[in-house]
């Protein structure tokens, strides 16, 4: 796996190319977001790991620009200093794919790396039909009667997720962990607010002929009505 680093505390990104390449990875670092997004162009990496708090061009509009360009299917995990849950899911919401907190863990780092890359892998190319909704994976849209519904990421895995195990009952714990990769920082009360979001978006209240519904202190099942 070859992994792009933006990261300016330099002892930093040494230590995180350390470990990356332990296990066979290779890492290119990248101390400011401008040299970042002149070289992407011109490379082909698999997986990019942003932080946050960088001067002139912050992580947050390195991620902005990866998502609005022709790399945006790649997978990004943020790094940040800040732990508060609305920073988090600002991250997740503009287009991050999983975060880390600092001070950064090794195992921790190592382990959602690889999972991230694995589950971009198998995503690759997913193009999914259910009555009424047509899945595109390549943009993060649902189609269904004529409307064309832009998804963010984790809407998106989270309607796929639904759809592709219709009738059972799923756990906000399990989202948590399949979806965010479960953290003190991110409570369930985030899953309840993307399931709001995307029961509004995709119309699950029955009137496409799914409902999402709520399953009391246990979490959510899609059903077809």
């Amino acid at each position: 796996m070859k992994v792009f680093i933006l990261e300016d505390d330099v002892d930093q990104a040494q230590l995180v190319e350390h470990w990356l390449n332990e296990k066979d990875h290779t890492c290119q670092c990248f101390t400011n977001g401008r040299d970042f997004i002149e070289k992407l162009p011109f490379e082909q990496p698999d997986l990019l790991i942003l932080d946050w708090n960088l001067p002139v061009v912050s992580g947050l509009e390195v991620l902005n620009w990866v998502r609005s360009s022709e790399h945006k299917d790649l997978p990004v995990i943020f790094v940040t200093t800040r732990n508060h849950e609305d920073d988090l899911v600002k991250a997740l919401d503009q287009g991050a794919d999983d975060y880390l907190v600092k001070p950064i863990k090794q195992t921790e780092l190592i382990a959602r790396s690889q999972a991230l890359h694995r589950r971009h892998v198998m995503s690759q190319d997913r193009l999914i039909s259910i009555e009424p909704f047509t899945f595109n994976g390549n943009d993060n849209t649902i189609t269904y009667n004529d409307n064309v519904v832009k998804l963010t990421a984790k809407e998106y895995q989270l309607a796929n997720h639904f759809f592709s195990n219709q009738d059972r009952l799923i756990s906000r714990d399990y989202l948590l962990e399949t979806i965010w990769t479960k953290s003190s920082s991110i409570t369930t009360r985030t899953v309840d607010t993307h399931i709001s979001r995307l029961r509004k978006k995709l119309a699950l209240n029955g009137s496409t002929g799914w409902k999402l519904a709520s399953v009391y202190h246990k979490g959510y099942r899609l059903i077809k009505v």
